[in-house]
């Protein structure tokens, strides 16, 4: 009887050693979704905040390669999960908003957050950035940029913050400037807080979408590190594997670095019809529970596994600078996650 009890005590020994943190690279397929309708932009959905447990043993456990970056918005109304700086290199924290008098209103934001983004740098290095900005968040950009005094103040309440906050960098998102001089005093603010940015070692992003290129000179944000390519809420099918690659062209003709662009990938679905309701990637998967390598279910179009994959791949092969997520607060946890399988594409390859 003792023999067979220490036959069993191997045999668990072995089993346990062997299921370790390996995780076996997910192959996209060889086609992907193709859109056949004109972009449009809406506004980005808002939903009940998720439960989330802690990551199974084995997750984002390889090293990325030449430097790829994975960045994840954190929206005020989600719940942080610290176990998500195990996918992460970078969080940015949605959002602050500038006031006209050069302050900050940093009022939606939460002192337990900052302490948990605090310990997912700790435990993970995971870079923190602040979100400024926002649809229906930008109103005080244009007074604020106006001028060099009230920009100059700003920037230093900024710094401040930075400092206090252990940020690793401020994200601009102001949709959008209306005028020929405010998007000049918009890339005058830009250029001269990436000078006093860089003198902390600070990174400085903005989220642009593509549709931009009709009413803004995209060259002139090659003055930032950062540029969150918002590939989504374009048309019916609002986020395909080939408009992903059609955005970032539209960034590349126009004289920015792939190395300064960070392709932006939905966590999320839309109705393919007016008025594109919006679901979480998590409900989908509740209540559909969608085969992978599928994008639509029930009239939504969304991103499976397959297609960021994909995605990532492309933006790996290519020497872009990586992936960004809106948002973090809607993936699943578990086999299904996006998050995952763009960590284990970004490692692995496809």
């Amino acid at each position: 009887m003792s023999g067979m009890k220490l036959t069993l005590i191997i045999l668990t020994l072995v089993l346990l050693t062997s299921c370790g943190g390996n995780s076996s690279p997910l192959t996209p397929p060889a086609t992907v979704p193709v859109s056949t309708t004109s972009p449009t932009l809406t506004e980005s959905p808002v939903s009940t905040p998720i439960p989330f447990t802690v990551t199974p043993e084995g997750w984002c456990t390889h090293l990325l390669q030449d430097n790829f970056v994975i960045i994840g918005y954190l929206p005020e109304y989600r719940e942080l999960n610290p176990e998500w700086g195990k996918c992460l290199t970078d969080i940015v924290y949605f959002s602050a908003e500038p006031r006209t008098d050069a302050t900050l209103d940093i009022s939606r934001l939460s002192d337990v957050t900052w302490q948990g983004l605090q310990t997912m740098k700790a435990n993970y290095g995971t870079r923190i950035h602040l979100s400024v900005g926002g649809w229906e968040r930008s109103q005080g950009f244009a007074p604020m940029v106006a001028k060099t005094k009230s920009r100059a103040a700003f920037i230093q309440n900024l710094l401040e913050f930075a400092t206090e906050h252990k940020l690793d960098g401020v994200d601009f998102d102001w949709e959008f400037p209306e005028t020929k001089t405010e998007f000049n005093n918009y890339i005058a603010f830009l250029t001269e807080i990436k000078t006093a940015f860089a003198k902390r070692g600070l990174i400085v992003s903005v989220a642009l979408s593509a549709d931009n290129a009709s009413s803004m000179d995209l060259s002139q944000f090659e003055v930032v590190d950062r540029i969150h390519v918002m590939s989504y809420d374009r048309g019916a099918l609002h986020s395909t594997y080939d408009m992903a690659i059609e955005d970032l062209n539209t960034f590349i003709i126009n004289d920015i670095p792939e190395q300064k662009l960070f392709l932006g990938v939905p966590f999320y679905g839309r109705k393919m019809d007016a008025p594109f309701t919006s679901s979480s990637y998590q409900e989908i998967m509740t209540q559909y529970r969608p085969s992978d390598g599928l994008d639509q279910m029930d009239g939504i179009f969304f991103n499976g596994i397959s297609t960021v994959q994909h995605k990532t791949c492309f933006v790996r092969e290519n020497d872009f600078g990586g992936i960004m997520i809106w948002e973090l607060g809607q993936d699943t946890w578990d086999e299904t996650s996006l998050l995952r399988a763009i960590y284990q594409a970004a490692a692995n390859g496809c």
